[in-house]
């Protein structure tokens, strides 16, 4: 299952504390997080500090990958997911302004 947060329009701190409790929370979904991809300096550190809490979960072993949309067509990465979860993530695959998590 597919689990998705927007945190598009809030603020960074609060952004950041609703991607951590997602991540507790993720189970065995797939946690898509749509923090968007924009040249303003607030949309630029979101999308960072995002990625920078899913690698440092990754290095925990909390979860086991951390990938922007596009990198769904790095074969090594998309091998991760069955093919029920590519479907659901297709929409994904362009969007540079999401983050795929993954237990």
């Amino acid at each position: 299952m597919i689990k998705i947060i927007d945190i598009h329009d809030d603020e960074t701190s609060i952004a950041l504390k609703n991607v951590r409790q997602a991540i507790d929370t993720i189970g065995k979904n797939i946690l898509v997080i749509i923090h968007g991809y924009g040249s303003s300096t607030n949309s630029y550190k979101k999308l960072n500090e995002v990625r920078n809490i899913g690698r440092s979960r990754v290095k925990k072993g909390q979860i086991s990958i951390c990938i922007s949309g596009p990198d769904l067509n790095d074969p090594i990465n998309s091998a991760k997911f069955d093919y029920d979860e590519l479907l659901q993530l297709r929409k994904f695959v362009v969007n540079s302004g999401v983050t795929i998590l993954k237990k």
